[in-house]
């Protein structure tokens, strides 16, 4: 597979205008599997290339599930080559921008939340302290799947009981605060890794490698982890609904809008109103 000059600049380009780590990964890879697909060169790349892939990707399978990729998906496949070809016109490697598909984002399904029961279930049927840190700090952290990737050692201070992200989405940093249970059980997860860790190692999980545990890996924990409980099915829920039952879990203790804002590193409070309205009906469901 030969890689053309034009994807890695438009790599170096999104990592030097401060795109999350997913972004600088993935939308490369995206416009990549455009142009293998058309087996043309971006040069060469025209509005009905473009339109003929669109139609490819709706009736795409996954490598994975097997299923029809979905809505979101595409739209994430199609902004990557957007953004491709908006990047080459304005460095003028190409004259003009041949992406005319005009594709609105597909409204997001609803969040799906647990229960405070069915989390407790859920750290039940954890078999080992790997499975359970990973449940700490997408739920009791409430960190995103990236920001557990990216964890350090030094990141967890755990005589402060405090965590920190040093760059969050946007770049945004905050501290969150540990329970006792918690750092009792990530400091017995570095005792017990510890064998495994090399010298020069700093990401706070790894493998018994002594390589860093990566987003696909604490994703397939957290769906054995889901099989296991029996009464929760892993296809309805993802490792981001860890992040919205925290949030929910937290209004319903009674801690303020902004805390919990600030907790989540959300930018704007619009972003969290949203768990207001799902504890809303959450309550209303139940009298």
């Amino acid at each position: 597979m030969i890689i053309e000059d034009t994807i890695n600049d438009f790599r170096r380009e999104l990592k030097g205008l401060g795109y999350s780590k997913t972004a600088v990964d993935n939308y490369p890879k995206y416009a990549q599997k455009l142009l293998e697909y058309t087996k043309e060169t971006a040069l060469k790349i025209t509005d009905q290339h473009i339109k003929n892939y669109y139609e490819y990707l709706k009736v795409k399978p996954s490598r994975t599930t097997k299923k029809i990729i979905s809505q979101s998906h595409i739209y994430s496949q199609l902004l990557a080559i957007k953004l491709y070809f908006e990047y080459l016109e304005r460095t003028k490697t190409i004259k003009r921008n041949p992406y005319t598909l005009r594709i609105k984002q597909t409204a997001k399904n609803e969040r799906i939340v647990l229960s405070q029961e069915e989390i407790k279930l859920l750290y039940e049927s954890c078999l080992n302290i790997v499975e359970k840190t990973i449940l700490h700090l997408c739920y009791g952290c409430g960190l995103r799947r990236n920001e557990v990737e990216l964890l350090n050692l030094k990141d967890v201070n755990f005589e402060q009981k405090l965590l920190f992200i040093r760059k969050g989405k946007g770049k945004k940093r905050r501290v969150i605060p540990l329970t006792e249970a918690i750092v009792k059980d990530l400091s017995k997860y570095c005792n017990d890794i510890e064998i495994y860790r090399k010298e020069t190692q700093e990401s706070f999980l790894i493998s018994s490698l002594g390589t860093p545990v990566k987003g696909s890996t604490i994703y397939k924990t957290f769906k054995k982890v889901l099989q296991r409980t029996q009464s929760l099915k892993p296809e309805n829920y993802c490792l981001h609904s860890l992040r919205h039952s925290i949030a929910t879990h937290l209004l319903e203790n009674e801690m303020s809008i902004e805390m919990v804002r600030d907790f989540l590193g959300h930018s704007q409070l619009v972003s969290t109103q949203i768990y207001t309205r799902i504890n809303f009906l959450k309550t209303k469901l139940h009298q």
